[in-house]
């Protein structure tokens, strides 16, 4: 009798993980009844009998249960997701008269690989990760290594010094990598039995080759990342280790300060003062300069050229956009883009599930992050590195790397009822 109501509950929840969970649950109580009626003397397929009828009926429960355990999707950060890939194709019609590289067939497989990557995250079970985190971090490290030693790969090739991997219409660099360091960094983390000692050398090692592939957009990500989800995570000693950690950066970066090329020097000087660098390390800084003082509320064309500033398509995609489109667009759009940051922020308070809840906070970062710099960086408040514009930015692999934390997300927040601590 017991399988047979067990069956019947079955037939009206819908999910199959609810249905682990449900059959879990009834079985206890259904276990716990036929333990009292034996005691009351009743034999065993009487005591049976009793206890699945005491439970009431099949429908009630089903119903009751299929609702409680219903997957959740947030309609609203898919909405949004999908704006911002929408508002992603506004480079390609603000820069249709220049002679930039760029191509609606590109960004349409770029656009369609981004929903596609949240469309098959949402129905994956986020929780089979959490006990690899070792593969995650050796994929990672193995590309890097593969990357910062300059191996003689048909798949790499050299741009400006920097590694990008090619296969073939796609390419990408380093970046490729904070999806799986962003996986075993929540593993990791989430692990008691992982000492600090050991996650310290394993994110020293990491960013040391990260930093080789000269990424240093990444890098910053990267460090970032992995700082948040530490603090947020139930580690004990945190504030302790992060003085520790901050000693040694401080350290650190006057090593690498008295290291450093003389050229890399300039940079950092042109930064805190561009015009002493008019038309070298600080030329990119004053053009950014003078195209914001040219901005208006209203719309206005891009040069024919279309280089009216270097990277207008990728890096300074938001100058551009703003130059064309006023200040009324640029708000609505920085206004889209944080709405984002809110929403996932949301979200890592609501899940109970720390394995869950560090992925989430993770994957914020590595998008805010990108925003919160892409934004500072054209108003010279940040150094200039290649860091993009999530979702806007032209290119693939940025799609590609925020649509993992999108998918991410939903998945986490669509089976936040369905973990059972």
């Amino acid at each position: 009798m017991k399988n047979e109501f067990l069956a019947s509950v079955m037939t009206y929840v819908r999910s199959k993980d609810a249905k682990k969970i449900v059959t879990k649950e009834l079985e206890l109580h259904i276990k716990a009844n036929i333990g009292h009626y034996l005691k009351e003397g009743y034999s065993a397929a009487e005591a049976e009998r009793k206890a699945v009828e005491q439970m009431g009926s099949p429908l009630a429960i089903g119903t009751k249960f299929n609702k409680i355990y219903k997957p959740k999707l947030d309609w609203t950060l898919i909405l949004l997701f999908l704006t911002v890939l929408g508002l992603g194709t506004l480079p390609l019609l603000v820069l249709k008269n220049s002679d930039l590289p760029l191509n609606w067939l590109s960004k349409a497989f770029g656009i369609s690989l981004g929903i596609l990557i949240v469309g098959g995250l949402l129905f994956l079970n986020y929780k089979s990760w959490e006990r690899k985190g070792w593969i995650f971090f050796a994929i990672g490290t193995v590309i890097l290594l593969i990357a910062a030693n300059g191996m003689n790969l048909p798949l790499l090739k050299h741009i400006n010094g920097r590694p990008y991997f090619s296969i073939g219409p796609f390419s990408t660099d380093t970046s490729i990598v904070l999806p799986f360091y962003l996986i075993a960094w929540a593993s990791f983390f989430k692990n008691p039995k992982m000492k600090t000692w050991l996650l310290g050398i394993l994110f020293v090692i990491s960013l040391i080759l990260l930093f080789g592939t000269l990424n240093f957009a990444s890098c910053c990500v990267y460090f970032t990342m992995v700082m948040f989800m530490y603090w947020f995570s139930s580690r004990k000693q945190i504030v302790i280790t992060t003085l520790l950690a901050a000693t040694t950066a401080v350290l650190a970066t006057v090593v690498l300060w008295n290291q450093m090329v003389p050229y890399r020097k300039t940079r950092i000087y042109a930064f805190l003062d561009p015009h002493k660098f008019p038309s070298s390390e600080g030329y990119i800084a004053i053009q950014a300069e003078k195209i914001l003082k040219e901005v208006t509320w209203g719309f206005q064309s891009i040069p024919k050229n279309g280089l009216f500033i270097p990277e207008s398509h990728t890096d300074f995609v938001y100058l551009t956009l703003t130059y064309s489109l006023g200040w009324g667009f640029s708000l609505f759009l920085i206004a889209i883009l944080s709405v984002i940051i809110v929403k996932m922020a949301l979200m890592a308070v609501n899940i109970k599930d720390e394995f869950g809840k560090l992925l989430i906070i993770g994957g914020l970062t590595i998008y805010s992050v990108q925003l919160l710099y892409n934004i500072g960086m054209i108003f010279g408040l940040l150094p200039i590195i290649g860091m993009s514009l999530p979702f806007i930015s032209y290119g693939t692999v940025p799609i590609l790397i925020n649509s993992l934390v999108i998918g991410i997300a939903l998945s986490i927040y669509r089976r936040k009822n369905l973990i059972i601590n």
